[in-house]
């Protein structure tokens, strides 16, 4: 028998998991990871209301770890595909708005950071793909940037994969094994997406110093080839 856990819309699912469990697993997580739509689509929470339901016997855990990650990849690769076919141009015509708005203006929005953004994801996008699996309010968003930078099927569809079976495996194991009390496991699953968010955040971050130091040097060496181009013979001469 599974409990009533005191709060709606767990209620909600645990009544509603008795008879539609896995096609409810299927569709939140198709939406949890679909881009902007994801971010308003409690996802983790369907899945591990069903890690708990599946601990009394109610589901098949391990069909609901396949649904689930299937799910995941599902709804990633619309977004990634999405992206993809609005193409970068579009996302910068629409970042260009932002920044030419009152709200781009006051948070210093700036449309020719889409160039480090893509070059990011050139040089670490399967690192990225990855860590936002783990970090509330990106899985949803980066999948889509990926596919509007073009990044390489292979490798995207590879840590999707990847992020959406450890992903799904910690979500399960934590409905299966605290889901008795609700409210903690929640509380759990929120602080492991916060923490990740704060990982992915400062991953990104440290990405773009270092690639912005990196530009820097080059930068410095082309003109000071430059410069020594442009001296006179004799004073090439001189200097040797």
């Amino acid at each position: 028998m599974i409990p009533s856990t005191g709060i709606a819309l767990v209620d909600w699912f645990l009544a509603a998991m008795t008879g539609w469990g896995y096609l409810i697993v299927l569709g939140f997580t198709i939406c949890e990871n679909i881009f902007v739509l994801g971010s308003f689509t409690p996802g983790e929470t369907v899945v591990i209301v069903a890690g708990l339901v599946a601990s009394r016997g109610g589901l098949n855990i391990v069909w609901v770890w396949l649904i689930s990650v299937a799910g995941t990849i599902i709804g990633s690769n619309l977004s990634y595909w999405l992206g993809r076919r609005a193409g970068i141009e579009s996302v910068r015509v629409f970042v260009a708005r932002v920044a030419a708005s009152r709200i781009g203006r006051f948070f210093k929005v700036d449309a020719a950071a889409l160039d480090d953004v893509q070059e990011h994801f050139d040089d670490h996008g399967s690192k990225t793909v990855l860590i936002s699996r783990f970090a509330v309010g990106a899985k949803n968003m980066v999948p889509a940037v990926a596919g509007a930078v073009h990044m390489p099927v292979f490798w995207y569809e590879l840590y999707t994969v990847v992020g959406a079976m450890l992903y799904t495996s910690l979500m399960c194991a934590i409905g299966w094994f605290l889901g008795a009390n609700m409210d903690h496991a929640l509380k759990v699953a929120s602080t492991v997406t916060w923490i990740g968010l704060g990982l992915f955040l400062a991953f990104v971050a440290l990405a773009w110093l270092l690639a912005r130091r990196i530009r820097a040097r080059r930068v410095a060496a082309a003109l000071e080839a430059e410069l020594a181009d442009d001296q006179p013979p004799s004073q090439q001469d001189a200097e040797k």
